[in-house]
């Protein structure tokens, strides 16, 4: 068994590819496949199909196959969540100070000129795939988020397997997804990192397949135009950053997006719904509050699994 693995940075994330009997490419394909599918969804980009999109003021717009997936899948998600993952959420996000890209703080995210926000929701979104088309209602923009990053793992994994690799798993970030045979007998090792102390493990599991994804109020912290710092994460009810008292949760889906959308809307329903939001989807997931408390279904804390080194992923 041939394992490669493949760090490099995308999304303004770190990204981890572990290939395993995989053709010479494999690192090369996922690194371009990853560019490209950033190059068409980034906000920060204006000539994006998302930026497009977000500038269209009601013209359809022809668009990459990857953008009508993207959206199509935000609209999914956004069901899935019970529409606690709100791709719509964009203007609350600029205003709590997620203006320009992690990686290059002079690029900024741009809305067209007059933009007013209406209350339309990513149901109202027309795609008209026989046109290669997209048409957002004025004052609808969206940002892909997580999802963009659970979605993209979830195809270049579909791509390398494609491709010939016998198993693939792509990382970007907080979200993974895998697929095909793993390098290690029990599985796909995916470990659990504390929000509180990078490195440190407080769970792990051995996946046959899907997604995991870790959402946190403590990964990217924002500075919004009263100089107040917070995190990234807008709560669609009340249009503002969310007062949660979770700081992460690491959710098991059945591929990448899944587990993004259920993550999302884990954390931002609090420490009191949690158990219940993932009993309610059959899903496994931990999650730490604010004061280091472990809540979920699975309160597996500690090490690595015992044994040699082998190719591991971790979920921030």
């Amino acid at each position: 068994m041939a394992v490669a693995e493949t760090r490099f940075r995308v999304m303004a994330s770190a990204a981890h590819v572990i290939v395993v009997d995989g053709p010479p490419e494999a690192g090369a394909v996922a690194r371009r496949g990853l560019g490209e599918l950033e190059g068409a969804w980034s906000r920060f980009r204006p000539d994006s199909d998302v930026s497009r999109l977000n500038c269209s003021a009601g013209d359809p717009q022809i668009v990459n196959e990857v953008t009508m997936t993207l959206v199509e899948t935000l609209e999914q998600a956004w069901r899935l969540s019970e529409g606690l993952l709100d791709p719509t959420v964009l203007p609350a996000l600029l205003d709590a100070g997620y203006l320009a890209s992690i990686d290059d703080p002079q690029v900024t995210t741009r809305l067209p000129d007059g933009f007013r926000p209406d209350g339309t929701n990513i149901t109202a979104v027309v795609i008209d795939r026989d046109r290669h088309t997209i048409t957002f209602p004025p004052g609808l923009v969206i940002d892909p988020g997580g999802i963009g990053k659970g979605l993209a793992a979830d195809l270049v994994v579909a791509e390398l397997l494609h491709r010939g690799a016998a198993g693939a798993l792509v990382v970007i970030g907080g979200d993974l997804a895998a697929a095909g045979s793993p390098p290690r007998p029990e599985g796909w090792g995916v470990t659990v990192e504390d929000p509180f102390a990078p490195g440190a493990i407080i769970g792990h599991w051995a996946l046959s397949a899907g997604g995991v994804a870790t959402s946190s109020t403590r990964s990217r912290r924002l500075t919004d135009h009263a100089g107040v710092t917070g995190h990234h994460l807008i709560d669609p009810r009340t249009g503002s950053v969310s007062d949660t008292d979770l700081a992460a949760v690491s959710v098991v889906g059945s591929c990448g997006w899944q587990a993004e959308a259920h993550a999302t809307a884990a954390v931002l329903g609090g420490s009191t719904g949690l158990v219940p939001y993932l009993e309610r989807h059959g899903l496994h997931g931990l999650g730490v509050t604010n004061t280091g408390q472990l809540l979920g279904t699975d309160r597996c804390a500690g090490s690595e699994p015992d044994g040699p080194a082998r190719p591991m992923a971790t979920t921030r």
